[in-house]
């Protein structure tokens, strides 16, 4: 059959090159896979492939490792040609479409369905109660297709990027509020943070659940691996109010080690505190040019997060491309 599951580490290569080959839209450049990304992904999933052993011994350590990178591709003319690629979020029961993809000659036939519908009977079978995928605002075949099959749209996430060849000025905390550093595993914060802000119409498809942010005992043990092997390495901070203490904001990035890629940038910050957005994004931008200059910046923001998205353009980071956030019930 030209559909099958997809195999590890054997089909990793493979399945990237036609990722990319596939998140080309020559109609809408900002939408496709861009030149710094494809580098970056390439060159790190072929060391993911290269440490494998490694991941699958975590696997036997760890069972919710178990249901990362699942799915199932499409082979026709002896190559790779669609991909459906679904993971549990960390130990929950909702799984996250992370990839439908389908070269261009290959489109109209119905491929993406069929992925789609063996990746959600992966997912019943393993489990899963709900799952999620984004769809670009504005591709209205995919749109329709996920609608088509039961997904309903629930939020979106705004996509900037920008290049700066200096630094931003390093702004000046708002008195009343004081940052920490945060540890990679130190998921309380996160967890206490998220279940505060988090906005009641998400939580349907994206509820707020303590193993959405534990991380497993193999996941502690192999994600410093992973980073090193994919040539990154990643700082997050929280602020919190001077007189009681509550979280209020997380910020963070991830940046290339290796000369190349991109530099992401995250956050979240509680709506209550809008007075801090300008000084999140405007550290955040002055950090990641200061420690990684000449990359180009990624940063994608809720929706919801207004104040976060409206000095992002104060910045001058440009709205590259918006996402619409889809949901589905499984059982």
């Amino acid at each position: 059959m030209p559909m099958r599951l997809i195999r590890w580490p054997g089909d990793i290569m493979p399945v990237v090159e036609m990722i990319v080959d596939s998140f080309q839209y020559p109609e809408n450049e900002a939408w496709s896979v861009q030149t710094d990304e494809a580098e970056q992904l390439i060159d790190g999933m072929r060391n993911v492939a290269r440490i494998w052993p490694l991941v699958r011994l975590m696997q036997v350590v760890s069972p919710p490792m178990r249901d990362m990178l699942q799915g199932y591709l499409w082979e026709e003319d002896g190559r790779i040609v669609g991909v459906t690629i679904v993971q549990r979020r960390g130990s929950t029961d909702l799984w996250v479409v992370g990839t439908v993809g389908v070269l261009p000659d290959y489109r109209r036939r119905g491929l993406a369905r069929k992925l789609l519908e063996a990746a959600l009977e992966l997912m019943r079978e393993r489990g899963a109660t709900k799952t999620i995928l984004g769809v670009i605002d504005g591709n209205l075949p995919a749109y329709a297709l996920y609608e088509d099959m039961g997904f309903e749209q629930y939020s979106g996430m705004v996509e900037f990027d920008a290049r700066f060849e200096e630094p931003v000025a390093d702004p000046v905390l708002p008195d009343g509020y004081q940052r920490e550093p945060l540890s990679p595993h130190a998921w309380q914060p996160r967890f206490e943070l998220e279940k505060r802000i988090t906005p009641e119409a998400l939580q349907r498809y994206e509820p707020v659940q303590e193993g959405r942010f534990k991380r497993p005992l193999g996941m502690r043990l192999l994600y410093p691996i992973l980073m090193r092997a994919q040539g990154m390495k990643d700082q997050d901070f929280v602020i919190r109010t001077a007189g009681d203490g509550q979280l209020v904001a997380r910020g963070g990035f991830t940046l290339p080690t290796r000369g190349k890629g991109v530099n992401s940038v995250r956050a979240r910050l509680d709506p209550e505190h809008a007075d801090l957005a300008s000084y999140l994004v405007g550290t955040l931008l002055h950090e990641v040019v200061t420690l990684s200059p000449g990359h180009r910046i990624d940063f994608t923001i809720p929706r919801w997060m207004e104040a976060a998205v409206a000095a992002a353009e104060e910045y001058g980071l440009n709205r590259r491309v918006e996402y619409l956030l889809m949901g589905m019930q499984l059982d």
